[in-house]
């Protein structure tokens, strides 16, 4: 009997509302930093794949950049890079500069309007 009587006691203690409240809260707190915790995972792993891409980018301007130094170590690279960068050519070459016609260009750039087609675009504008 004294079984039941125990037994009793902690069903009336446990389903008081005091206690339900006090667990209801303990639940809540516990499932809010849960979720901080959550938001800060995604957080940090989207920014974790951010710094990946940013590290893929670098390792391949890096090896752009291994390319283009091993292509200057060779004689015909730098001489490659001298003539795109400067205007020059060796002794016993000749360099042929071809000049666009001034006058093509002048002749389209140079529309005179005449005095009344300029007041009718100005009120065709209003």
């Amino acid at each position: 009997m004294l079984d039941f009587q125990q037994k009793r006691k902690v069903r009336s203690f446990m389903y008081s509302r005091i206690t339900l409240v006090v667990i209801s809260i303990l639940v809540l707190v516990v499932m809010h930093s849960t979720w901080r915790v959550y938001e800060k995972k995604r957080t940090s792993e989207e920014l974790k794949n951010i710094s990946i891409q940013y590290t893929e980018e670098l390792r391949t301007r890096s090896e752009e950049l291994e390319v283009k130094i091993n292509r200057l170590d060779t004689v015909p690279g730098k001489e490659e890079e001298i003539r795109s960068r400067f205007n020059v050519v060796k002794d016993n070459e000749n360099m042929v500069v071809i000049v666009p016609d001034v006058e093509d260009s002048v002749a389209t750039s140079t529309v005179s309007e005449s005095f009344w087609s300029k007041i009718k675009a100005y009120f065709s504008r209003n």
